[in-house]
């Protein structure tokens, strides 16, 4: 037996409310997935029963077999049309696939992250800490925003405000993160969404989509490519959705774990404030060990904890049991990604928090929750490296906390966290 995803759009609206709020509660209930994996990996007939693999061994071998475990399998949720993330290996991937990494090549995020941080820290500053800040909207959502601009070339702020907009506009800016975190909240949430989350999803997506189209001549000038409009326009509407709001998402998470160790977030504070300014943000050895923690943070809070893959011929994936799991073609299988991060057979003392943990050969294992194999993320050591400057930035400041005094600190949209207010302790 295995337990089908099935077909959303043909639930009732009472099932459909239920699956999807079950869906939100594991992502913000991290723990208990790592609990199901466990369980999974002790037991292999559960995974091969109900079709999931949890096996760090098995993870990975799966990720390595595109054509027989498809990435189409998130096509349903690319409300903005295809995009590398969707395809199957062939042509058009490759082709664009080498367009994105072109693009990425232009981007030195280290530096623009740091700069973005500093700003925004100054900002912060001026309220002389008395009222509470919203780690997204005030501090995370411009870091990112201005890390990757470089992405676009010289058609940066007119991707940004749209071709008729006032390049100085800020809420103009707003409205198009706004736009990307809606389409790749439906990347996160699938189609298990309500219909008012996936409507929501859909109009931003077919703005997005006019906002390309209306500046794709800055975009093709700025990118000196000579690629049809359609590749043009698919890529920009890609990059511009990928990699703001999934890295704003990851970095609040990261966050949320840090502030959840108060010993080891204590730590950090004391390292920086040895250094002080500028040396926080000059000291290569200080960088690695924050970049450190953000890899183990997110191990332990990773914004896909589990993914779906098609499966589009008979084939079987290794459970560790006596017999593998068989898969049907046409069915789906469930990556319990997180399970395989603390699978103790590939990670020493995996349930210990431990930055500087040495990963030996499972080194790739580390970065898993960018995927793994070929098609892992292609911008996966940007979104740590600007990260990691977003956290420098926090460690500098005063301690911080969340503002519980204010409503509920932490507000979701679905499986997003909106808002993370903070206040200075």
């Amino acid at each position: 037996m295995k337990v089908s995803i099935g077909h959303p759009d043909a639930m009732p609206p009472g099932l459909r409310r239920l699956s999807y709020g079950i869906f939100c509660w594991l992502n913000r209930h991290i723990i208990v997935l790592r609990g199901v994996g466990a369980l999974v990996r002790l037991w292999p007939f559960v995974g091969r029963w109900l079709g999931v693999a949890a096996r760090a061994s098995a993870v990975k071998k799966v990720l390595t077999r595109p054509r027989s475990f498809s990435n189409t399998s998130h096509q349903p949720n690319l409300v903005s049309g295809d995009y590398l993330i969707g395809m199957d290996p062939g042509p058009t991937y490759d082709a664009d696939r080498a367009l994105v990494d072109a693009r990425l090549a232009c981007l030195d995020v280290e530096v623009d992250a740091n700069c973005e941080a500093r700003s925004r820290l100054a900002k912060l500053r001026q309220t002389g800490g008395k009222a509470p800040f919203d780690l997204i909207d005030d501090y995370l959502m411009w870091i990112v925003f201005r890390a990757i601009q470089r992405v676009f070339g010289d058609a940066a702020e007119k991707v940004a405000v749209g071709a008729e907009g006032d390049l100085h506009d800020q809420s103009l800016q707003r409205q198009y993160l706004l736009e990307i975190r809606y389409v790749a909240g439906q990347l996160i949430a699938g189609s298990s969404s309500t219909l008012g989350i996936q409507r929501r999803a859909e109009v931003c997506a077919a703005s997005l989509r006019a906002r390309m189209e209306g500046v794709s001549h800055d975009i093709r000038k700025a990118w000196d490519v000579s690629a049809p409009s359609a590749v043009i326009e698919r890529n920009a509407v890609g990059l511009a959705w990928i990699s703001h709001p999934v890295t704003v998402q990851s970095g609040a998470l990261v966050v949320q774990e840090l502030l959840s160790r108060p010993k080891v977030y204590r730590v950090l504070r004391s390292k920086a404030a040895k250094l002080g300014e500028p040396g926080v943000w000059e000291d290569d050895g200080f960088r690695k060990c924050v970049r450190d923690h953000v890899l183990e943070l997110m191990r332990f809070r990773p914004i896909f904890p589990l993914l779906a893959r098609d499966v589009p011929r008979d084939t079987e994936f290794e459970t560790g049991g006596r017999s593998n799991a068989q898969c049907r073609a046409g069915g789906k299988v469930t990556i319990l990604s997180i399970a395989a991060l603390f699978d103790p057979r590939a990670v020493p003392d995996s349930s210990r928090f431990c930055p500087q943990r040495n990963w030996g050969d499972e080194e790739r294992l580390r970065y898993l929750m960018f995927g793994y194999g070929d098609r892992q993320c292609p911008a996966m050591n940007h979104a740590v490296e600007i990260m990691t400057s977003a956290l420098i930035g926090l460690l500098i400041l005063p301690e911080l906390r969340l503002a519980r005094d204010d409503g509920k600190p932490i507000m979701y949209d679905g499986p997003l966290m909106s808002r993370m207010r903070l206040r200075f302790a």
